[in-house]
């Protein structure tokens, strides 16, 4: 209650000051107005491009044969490994005695075997390990080479297409490349969920795919393959 009143009693105070300050001080003259804001004007008519990421990347031949130059390479590469992982197994299942009854002696042999067989698959799991450390290593660093090189690629065809044009933005979308995409679920759940503005709705006439395709294709179909 003390708090309360001296609380209300400061409140209070601050009116009545508030109250003899109005009073005795003369009215300060009327602010001048703002000073106008610059708006610019929006420019009406822009032509906007758009292209299908998804059905480029399926039909352009560079990505598809430098998807295919990773595939080959990764089977190269994990043959051995694949063999690794198999002696792994057959180790495996040779460290049991598939339920056979021993006699002391041996046991204490197959002791010894399975100690000698333990150490190998350790050393072999180990190996297993930094092998397919070092593939995924040499498959992403190369995969990032080969992204690098479509997204330059792609990005110098689409800003000459969209200047001959006379675009003012050339906007990508992912969508389905067939009809029978188009009955996807997928698809239908990825436009349900757009990862960034994309049409429902798109006018055949802004719609730039096939054109990069012939550009990209033509470029790019003598470009000799590493």
């Amino acid at each position: 209650m003390i708090r309360w009143s001296v609380l209300t009693a400061a409140a209070m105070v601050g009116v009545g000051g508030a109250v003899v300050t109005a009073t005795t001080i003369p009215p300060k003259p009327p602010a001048a107005p703002p000073a106008p804001v610059e708006v610019k004007a929006t420019i009406i008519g822009q032509k906007i491009g758009f292209f299908n990421m998804a059905k480029l990347m399926k039909n352009y031949d560079r990505a598809k044969t430098g998807v295919a130059r990773l595939n080959d390479r990764k089977m190269r590469m994990t043959a051995n490994l694949i063999g690794m992982r198999a002696m792994y197994l057959d180790a495996q299942k040779a460290s049991t005695n598939n339920g056979i009854l021993l006699t002391p002696d041996q046991l204490k042999e197959l002791a010894k075997e399975q100690d000698v067989r333990m150490n190998s698959m350790v050393k072999l799991a180990r190996q297993i390990e930094d092998m397919d450390r070092d593939i995924n290593k040499l498959l992403n660093d190369q995969a990032t080479i080969v992204i690098t090189e479509l997204y330059d690629e792609i990005r110098m065809a689409v800003t000459e297409l969209a200047r001959e044009e006379g675009l003012s933005a050339m906007l990508t979308y992912p969508d389905a490349s067939t009809p029978e995409e188009m009955e996807s679920p997928m698809v239908k759940e990825l436009k349900l969920k757009p990862p960034a503005a994309q049409p429902f709705f798109l006018e055949a006439s802004v719609d730039f795919t096939d054109e990069l395709l012939q550009r990209l294709n033509t470029r790019y179909a003598a470009k000799g393959e590493k």
